[in-house]
Parts: structure tokens; C-alpha cells; sequence
């Protein structure tokens, strides 16, 4: 079985593409198949509860990640030394890392996908 990695760094509302990684992580655990997640850059404000959108943003993505467990996604991981986390109320089921272990998790996949 294929190990999936997404990795989301896009903002949550500046276009689809958040959404449609978090659509592909849930469609491959509904087939079973192992996914992980990891956000970086814009995509961390997905992490913090405070979001508001508008109708044109479209569904609160912030929402969904009380539902992985549903989906047997276990896996949501961070880069610990980023600062912006520090001072805000995040998710608390992100997994932070160190650079190190950042750096290699990618290798550790036999599918990544970026958005």
C-alpha cells in the first residue's frame, strides 16, 4: 500500500487549491488508503480558530480537521521553529517538528503532493 504525503502551503481562502488537498486527503481515507498531512507557509492559518470567511471563500476549513480522526488521518505535522505558531491558538492535534525531521519527512512518502 502507497503512503501519501500532502503537503498544503497555500492560504486557505486566497484560491482552491487548501481545499482541494484537504478533498484528496479525505477521498484517499475513505479508500482506505494511509495519508498524511503537513502545512507550511500560508496554509497555517488553517490551523488557528479564529477563522471567519465570507461567501466567497466559501465552507470554514478549519472545521474539518476535527473530522480526520473520522478518516483515520492521525498524521498533521508543522515546523516547530515557526515563530507565527507560537503566538497563536492553533489546532492542537498539529505535530510539531524540528528542522531536521522536517527536512526528511518528504523522503518518507511514496506520493507527495504540494498545493
Amino acid at each position: 500500500m502507497k503512503h501519501t504525503l500532502i503537503h498544503l502551503n497555500t492560504s486557505p481562502y486566497a484560491n482552491l487549491a487548501c481545499k482541494e488537498g484537504l478533498d484528496l486527503a479525505l477521498v484517499l481515507a475513505t479508500f482506505e488508503q494511509a495519508v498524511d498531512l503537513c502545512i507550511s507557509g500560508a496554509a497555517l492559518a488553517l490551523l488557528t480558530d479564529n477563522q471567519q470567511p465570507t461567501a466567497e471563500h466559501g465552507k470554514n476549513l478549519h472545521k474539518l480537521l476535527a473530522g480526520l480522526e473520522f478518516y483515520d488521518i492521525e498524521n498533521l505535522y508543522i515546523e516547530k521553529a515557526n515563530t507565527w505558531l507560537k503566538d497563536s491558538n492553533i489546532w492542537p492535534g498539529a505535530k510539531p517538528l524540528e528542522e531536521t525531521e522536517w527536512q526528511a519527512l518528504f523522503s518518507q512518502y511514496q506520493q507527495v503532493f504540494r498545493f
